[in-house]
Parts: structure tokens; C-alpha cells; sequence
């Protein structure tokens, strides 16, 4: 199991997970979005942190809270959990760090959120 939390910012769910990008880690906060279908969303500042070149990164398109289709870059890294590794795509991009489904998806995880009691966990669904 993996705790999370709620950020003080908007009650939003969230939990902090490593990304690795090269030789680099770093934890931020991620929101878990149900809503976002990617693996792993980053602003630019944790991407330069994790010493991704955004002029090597590859360009693709995200679909916004809005509906619209907005230019980000893509690169590829990991995400650790529990002493397990899973390849990522990180998309990089201006606003909160989320997480999203395609992350539960590979590490098998199902996201309890109790907004009631404040509680907020992975669990391994596999």
C-alpha cells in the first residue's frame, strides 16, 4: 500500500512518487487524476530538475481540463513504488504534477480516495 494525501492547496488528492530520468530522482507531489489518461505529468522546472533536455524531447499533443489539444514533449523515464520499476511516459507540461490512470494501470494499483474521512491510498489490485 502506498499513503497519500490530501494538498492543502484544493483538498486534492495526491501521493508522492520517485521518477527517475537517467541517473536522476526526484518525488514530487502528484494529484491523481482519473481524468488524465497518461502515465506521469510534469512542469517544465521538475523536467529540468530530472535533466530533461526539452530540445530532445519529442512533441505530442495532450487534451487539456477544457477539451482542447495543447503542444507538450515527451520523454521516456521511470516511476518507482514499493521497490518496483515501471517504464513511463513523462509529459512534460505547464500546470500540476498529476498521475493518472496508465501509471495505476502498470503498477496495478487501485486508488482509494475517502474525501469523507480524509483518507487517501494505493492498494496492489493484482
Amino acid at each position: 500500500m502506498v499513503d497519500g494525501f490530501f494538498l492543502n492547496i484544493r483538498d486534492l488528492p495526491a501521493v508522492k512518487v520517485p521518477v527517475v530520468f537517467g541517473e536522476t530522482v526526484s518525488s514530487p507531489d502528484f494529484i491523481l487524476d482519473t481524468g488524465f489518461s497518461g502515465d506521469i505529468k510534469v512542469d517544465t522546472q521538475t523536467a529540468n530538475d530530472l535533466g530533461i533536455d526539452l530540445n530532445d524531447a519529442a512533441i505530442t499533443y495532450i487534451g487539456n481540463a477544457n477539451g482542447q489539444r495543447v503542444p507538450a514533449r515527451l520523454a521516456h523515464g521511470f516511476a518507482e513504488l514499493e521497490g518496483k520499476k515501471k517504464p513511463m511516459n513523462i509529459i512534460v507540461a505547464d500546470g500540476p504534477h498529476l498521475v493518472g490512470i496508465s501509471f495505476l494501470s502498470a503498477f496495478g494499483y487501485t486508488a482509494v480516495v475517502d474525501c469523507k474521512n480524509w483518507e487517501c491510498y494505493l492498494e496492489s489490485s493484482r
